[in-house]
C-alpha cells in the first residue's frame, strides 16, 4: 500500500511536534536538503524521536525556524548535523525524528540503521570533495553534458507529458518543493505572492505565476510576471520576474509554453506590453525571449532599469526586452 499523502506544509510542523515518540509519519516538504539522495518533491518517513535516540550516520529531520531539513548526524557530543554535500548546519535547530525511508513517486528507499557507518562516510567524502572548486567545475560539466540535446528523448520519456497552467493556491507545496531545488526566492515571499496576488479569483488576481506540472503534480518549470512597483522599484508595467526550467525538462519547449501562458494572462489583466530584464551573459534566456517576439527596449529604459537594480545592490548588467501583447 503506498504511503498516505503528507499534510500540507503549513500544518506539518504542528502535526510532527504533537506526534508521540515512536510514531511514524510520511512528510513532504524537506526540499532537496539531502540532495542528491533527496530531491524537491520527495517524501521522507519519520520516526518521531529526540537526539538521544540517534547515532552518528542517522538521518535526522530538523526544524530550522519554520523550515524542515533532512540531514546526516555527524556528531552526537556535541550534537551536529550536515547536508550530504555541503557544510555543517548552524546550531539551534529542533530535532523532530529519524528518517527511516525516502519515497520518490512509487519507489521507496529504506534507510536501515546498519547503513549508518556508510552514510556517515559518504557524507564526509562528498563534503570534502565538494569543498574543492575543481570538483564543482567537473560536476557542472557532467551535468551540462547529461542534460544537453542528446538526452532529450530519454528525459522526455522519464518526465512524461507536462501540463503548463497558471498556479493556484493549492499548488503551494509543489511550488515550495521546486523553489527549494531551483530558485533563490525565499519561501515566505512565494507563499505571500501565491496567496495575496497570483492565486486570487480572476477579477482580483494581480500578476500571475505559471508552472509545468507532471502527472504526479511535481513542478518542472516555473515563471511569473508582476509589477516591480510593489517592491518600490521605479519601473512601470508588468515584468517577467523569473523563468526557470529544471535541467531534466530543458530543451523541451517548456520555457516558451510558460511565457505564452503568462503573456495571455497579462493581456487578460489589461496589460498591453510585457517587459523582461535578463542578465547580459544569459544567452539561453535571450534566445528564448527573442524567439517569443521580444525585442530590445529603448536605451533610456535599459539605463533606468540598470540604475534601479544597481541601487538595490545588483551588480550584473541587464538587457531589457519588451513585447506588445495582441488583444
Amino acid at each position: 500500500m503506498p504511503p498516505r499523502k503528507s499534510p500540507p506544509t503549513e500544518v506539518l510542523l504542528d502535526v510532527l511536534e504533537a506526534l508521540p515518540p515512536g510514531q511514524r509519519l510520511w512528510v513532504r516538504g524537506a526540499g532537496r536538503s539531502l540532495y542528491p539522495l533527496l530531491r524537491g518533491g520527495d517524501s521522507v518517513r519519520v520516526l518521531r524521536c529526540g537526539p538521544g535516540a540517534m547515532s552518528r550516520g542517522d538521518v535526522a529531520l530538523v526544524r530550522q525556524g519554520r523550515q524542515l531539513v533532512a540531514h546526516v548526524v555527524v556528531s552526537t557530543e556535541p550534537w551536529a548535523t550536515a547536508s550530504l554535500v555541503g557544510g555543517m548546519d548552524p546550531p539551534g535547530g529542533v530535532t523532530l525524528g529519524r528518517v527511516v525511508a525516502v519515497r520518490r513517486g512509487q519507489w521507496v528507499l529504506p534507510l536501515p540503521r546498519p547503513f549508518r557507518p556508510a552514510m556517515w562516510m559518504t557524507q564526509q567524502a562528498l563534503s570534502a570533495a565538494w569543498a574543492r572548486p575543481e570538483s564543482r567545475v567537473v560536476y557542472r560539466h557532467v551535468r551540462d553534458f547529461f542534460f544537453s540535446g542528446w538526452s532529450r528523448p530519454l528525459r522526455r520519456r522519464l518526465v512524461g507529458p507536462l501540463d503548463v497552467r497558471l498556479l493556484r493556491t493549492d499548488d503551494l507545496d509543489a511550488l515550495l518543493a521546486f523553489a527549494g531545488e531551483q530558485l533563490v526566492v525565499s519561501p515566505g515571499f512565494l507563499r505571500r505572492q501565491l496567496r495575496e496576488r497570483w492565486g486570487l479569483p480572476e477579477p482580483d488576481r494581480r500578476g500571475a505565476a505559471a508552472g509545468a506540472f507532471d502527472a504526479q503534480g511535481r513542478l518542472h518549470g516555473f515563471a511569473w510576471v508582476d509589477s516591480y512597483r510593489q517592491e518600490a522599484l521605479p519601473l512601470d508595467g508588468f515584468w517577467v520576474r523569473s523563468l526557470v526550467v529544471a535541467p531534466r525538462a530543458r530543451r523541451m519547449g517548456v520555457a516558451t509554453r510558460l511565457l505564452g501562458c503568462l503573456m495571455a494572462e497579462a493581456r487578460r489583466q489589461g496589460e498591453e506590453r510585457l517587459y523582461a530584464d535578463i542578465d547580459d551573459d544569459n544567452t539561453a534566456s535571450l534566445r528564448t525571449f527573442g524567439g517569443m517576439g521580444f525585442r530590445p527596449s529603448s536605451p533610456e529604459l535599459t539605463w533606468r532599469t540598470n540604475l534601479a537594480w544597481d541601487a538595490a545592490g545588483r551588480t550584473k548588467a541587464l538587457v531589457v526586452m519588451e513585447r506588445e501583447l495582441p488583444p
